[in-house]
Order: structure tokens, then sequence, then C-alpha cells
């Protein structure tokens, strides 16, 4: 009787996946199969199929970059480990100055990425070209924020009862009882006055008016502490004044912005809802405290 022998050899050659820092593609696997048989009779033989083996790529993209979608809020340089440095290596990647990967860690190839890009810069910007990230650098790149301001000082109500402080810095002032702040809202302020110290309430009127700002206009829950350095006017807090044809002197969401500080000629505006609870809260001799 006759036998039927058969040999299959099978060799196959797979090449590595390769990921490209910035969205490379993975290299195709090459495969190559040979197979060998004898046929002694008619009869069928099994049959193995050989494949080359499936693999999956993966692709890395670099993110996008839009203007305004990250901001740095801080001084960046070697050793710095934060969401900002991302940003900021995101941004110097698209001009082009940074080549590697973006991540969190402000290292020696960050440093060289910045520096490069100050060197790029005008002179007369009075830029100084030493790999830190500051202020200067990120609004270049267009991604400077001021920071948060601080939350407000507790110890700035020690001792002073129900009271008012005033923080024209950063455009706000708090309500404070049992040496406690209770209640913290934003105001518009004048420039320089009042100066730092403690005052006492000495007046207090519902309704007051004032031409001031040009033109005539009223205000409500008037709560006077001193007098202007200047003209000798009375300065406290009141709400928002109002034109005569019902416009604000100033749009309400304004008020607390840095940018609308100086708008008062020294009086302390505050949103209408604002006022009325400092008009509730304070009473004569009670002290107002301006600590900037």
């Amino acid at each position: 009787m006759s036998r039927s022998l058969a040999t299959v050899g099978a060799a196959v050659a797979a090449a590595c996946v390769t990921l490209a820092s910035c969205g490379g593609s993975a290299v195709d696997p090459v495969a190559e199969a040979s197979a060998t048989s004898t046929t002694v009779s008619a009869a069928s033989m099994p049959t193995t199929t050989l494949s080359a083996p499936t693999t999956s790529s993966t692709t890395t993209t670099t993110e996008p970059v839009e203007p305004g979608d990250c901001a740095i809020s801080s001084v960046l340089q070697v050793g710095a480990d934060s969401s900002e440095v991302q940003c900021l290596e995101r941004h110097l990647g698209a001009s082009g100055f940074f080549a590697g990967v973006p991540d969190a860690v402000f290292d020696d190839a960050t440093r060289v990425a910045v520096r490069e890009f100050q060197a790029t810069m005008d002179p007369a910007s009075g830029i100084v070209v030493d790999g830190i990230a500051g202020q200067q650098t990120a609004e270049l790149l267009g991604l400077w924020v001021p920071p948060p301001p601080p939350e407000p000082d507790p110890s700035t109500c020690a001792g002073i009862g129900d009271a008012a402080v005033i923080d024209r810095e950063f455009q706000r002032a708090w309500l404070c009882t049992d040496d406690a702040i209770t209640h913290v809202f934003p105001v518009t302020t004048a420039w320089d006055q009042p100066d730092p110290g403690d005052y006492e309430v000495e007046q207090k009127d519902a309704e007051a008016s004032s031409i001031l700002t040009g033109s005539y206009s009223e205000m409500s829950n008037f709560v006077v502490f001193t007098y202007g350095k200047y003209q000798g006017a009375r300065v406290g807090f009141h709400s928002v004044p109002i034109y005569p044809d019902g416009n604000y002197v100033q749009p309400l969401e304004s008020v607390g912005t840095p940018e609308l500080r100086g708008d008062s000629n020294g009086c302390i505006r505050a949103l209408p809802a604002d006022a009325q609870l400092v008009w509730d809260h304070l009473t004569f001799g009670d002290v107002v405290r301006v600590i900037s």
C-alpha cells in the first residue's frame, strides 16, 4: 500500500512598530512564507495556510495649538513641573522652537527652546535671553494672564468688630464680624485715595448725588467714612451711580476689574446688592480699614 509524505516549512519575519514624537506612523510588517509538498497519489492531503501576523499600529499626534487654549501666570524655569510648562512647550513647538513631546517638565531642552525664542525678539523690547519664561516671554507668546489674587487675609478683621476692609490693589472689599470675614465683594476705586489706614463711619445717606464724573448721577446706600485729600468731597461706599437716562456710569460687570481701577474719584463703588449689604452691616463709629 502506498503512503504519502508531506513536509511543510514556513518562515515569518515581522518588522517592529516605530512611533515618532510628532505623529509618526507604524512601519508595515513584512511576511514571507514558503511551502513544499510531494503528491504520491490523487488522495487529498490536509493543507496548512500560513498567514503573516496582524500588527495594529498606534499613531501619536501633537494636540493642535489654538490661541488662548492655555495660559501661563507664573515664572517658569528649569525644575518647574506643571501644566503651564506643557502649555509653554506646545506653543514653542508650534512656533518651531521645541522639537520634543510637550510634557509638564521644564528641562534643559525647554530652556534651550525658550532661549532660542527669546533670541529672535527685537532687542528694543528689552527682553533678556536667559531661558526663563517670565511674564514678558509669555506675553510675546500670547500666553500670559495675571495670577489670581491671594485669598483675603482674615487677620485684617482682627480686633475691629463689625467692620469693612478695602483692598484697592485687587479691587475688592470684605465685611468683618467677630474677627472673621463674612462677605467678599468686588469694588471700583480710585488709584490713590483714601490712604491706607483705619477710618470710622460718620454719615449714612440712603440716597445721594454727584457731578464728579462730569455729569449728574445718583447713587444709593452711601456710607461715608472720610473725605477726599484733593477736593475734600465725601468718600464712602455706595452703589454704582446712575445717570438720569437710567444708564450706569460703568457696566456692572466691570466692577472689580483692574482695568476700571481709577474710574472712581475716591469713593468705593459696589454692585447694588453689595452696597445694600454694606449699608445694613455698618453703623456710626464702625471701622473701615483700607489695606492697599
